[in-house]
């Protein structure tokens, strides 16, 4: 029986569908990726003990909705925003034991599943919920942080699509975090 224990070597299987010229589904990719420290670009090194956290950047669309005859780009080992604002992005994140993370905000509407571990998502006012294994999460551009208090590394699949912005009935407009050119690099254009 295989552990339940995750650490950063853990590889995902990507798998990637396409069609041929005659429109025949087709295995477009077959892939294993394995995390990388994004504080270490543009090297990508492998996380490691100090390491905030590991990313497996898994694909991104380039629009809304999203255009299946584009010319794939690979986006693993890349640096990509913490929310893109032109199309879909997936990712999983590889959380180690933390006491505290970073507070948030992504113009974004989110779907996060915990794979393994548990994690606890902080939102405005330190309010938390903790996060088991197959749970799951919809964010709507909230202030947000994830802790993992365990023990052991957790590991979630998250896709972040992009949203508008939230404009309180005050008129207050909730801004993005400002996250610096690892985190938030400028987006390429197309």
């Amino acid at each position: 029986m295989p552990s339940s224990k995750l650490d950063y070597s853990t590889p995902v299987r990507r798998i990637i569908t396409s069609h041929d010229p005659k429109g025949v589904a087709i295995f477009a990719s077959d892939d294993l990726l394995h995390p990388d420290d994004p504080t270490t670009a543009p090297a990508f090194s492998a996380p490691n003990e100090s390491s905030a956290f590991g990313v497996i950047q898994i694909h991104r669309s380039r629009g809304f909705p999203a255009d299946n005859q584009l010319q794939l780009k690979e986006v693993h080992k890349t640096l990509v925003p913490l929310a893109d604002t032109k199309g879909a992005h997936c990712r999983i994140v590889d959380l180690p034991p933390a006491e505290a993370s970073w507070i948030h905000r992504t113009l974004s509407l989110d779907y996060v599943v915990v794979l393994k571990g548990e994690v606890t998502l902080i939102i405005d006012g330190g309010v938390e919920k903790t996060l088991k294994e197959q749970d799951v999460v919809v964010m709507r551009g909230t202030n947000h942080e994830w802790v993992n208090r365990g023990k052991e590394l957790a590991r979630v699949f998250a896709v972040l699509v992009p949203s508008k912005e939230i404009v309180t009935d005050e008129g207050v407009r909730l801004t993005k975090t400002e996250a610096g050119d690892i985190f938030d690099p400028k987006e390429e254009d197309d």
